[in-house]
């Protein structure tokens, strides 16, 4: 028995003279030399600034008016001087001055088509206030309103209407076209016309020949609200007789802007 003992505590005393002799092969890892790193860059970034961007167009707000209008010919094949004469006519129940009435059988001659411009064509005519569209330009002499559609028709002869507008502005008056609607909804389409010269014009109609609207001016005769430029004459610039500058009428500059 003591020497089963014996045995059993050399083997542990064995066990443990081997264990220590492995503790103290072991190595611990060797401490790194700090001083070989690297050491730390000392470069200090430079910035570039962007330069700054100048804008170099500078707006402007100046108002470029239009050209003024120029008159189609000095003295245009056609030119009459209408007669002084005022004596009031009838056309179709409508009242008229016997020199609108001459004008309108010249502008006929000029025109030659067929539109009837003392007879079936003339649908409004001097010296009444009874059409409120007509904002006051017929309530004095020299307005006429004549119509463009075919007589027994629908049809509107709209080739005839710029070689009529020319005839007529010969002739002495200052016309246009006045389209389908262009007055109020559901206004005929006619041409309006204004005696240039007539000792009875009303203002409305001697403005729609020199006021700021008007036909000398190269506009259409429309009056329009106070921030609203006038509509340019479709038809071209103004026709001028040698009567007509007699008159003291002349191409006038276009309005300002409004």
């Amino acid at each position: 028995m003591a020497n089963h003992k014996s045995g059993i505590l050399s083997f542990l005393i064995y066990i443990a003279v081997l264990l220590i002799s492995a503790c103290q092969n072991t190595q611990h890892p060797a401490t790194p030399n700090v001083d070989k790193l690297p050491p730390k860059s000392t470069i200090t970034p430079t910035l570039t600034p962007i330069p700054t961007v100048t804008s170099t167009w500078t707006p402007t707000s100046t108002y470029t008016p239009l050209p003024s209008p120029t008159a189609t010919n000095s003295e245009p094949a056609g030119c009459q001087k209408p007669p002084d004469d005022y004596e009031i006519r009838t056309i179709n129940g409508m009242l008229i001055n016997a020199r609108t009435y001459s004008m309108l059988l010249h502008a006929q001659e000029l025109y030659s088509g067929e539109l009837e411009l003392t007879g079936y064509h003339f649908t409004q005519g001097s010296y009444t206030n009874l059409v409120s569209a007509s904002f006051g330009t017929h309530d004095g002499g020299g307005a006429v309103d004549l119509s463009v559609i075919q007589y027994g028709t629908y049809k509107v002869l709209y080739d005839d209407i710029d070689p009529l507008v020319h005839a007529l502005r010969v002739a002495g008056f200052a016309a246009w076209l006045r389209d389908f609607d262009q007055l109020y909804p559901g206004s005929p389409i006619h041409i309006h016309a204004i005696a240039i010269g007539d000792r009875d014009l009303s203002q409305a109609a001697s403005d729609q020949l020199t006021g700021k609207f008007g036909y000398f001016r190269g506009y259409n005769g429309l009056p329009q609200e106070e921030w609203q430029s006038p509509f340019p004459d479709e038809h071209g610039g103004p026709v001028l007789c040698q009567w007509m500058m007699e008159m003291g009428y002349d191409i006038l500059p276009i309005s300002t802007q409004p």
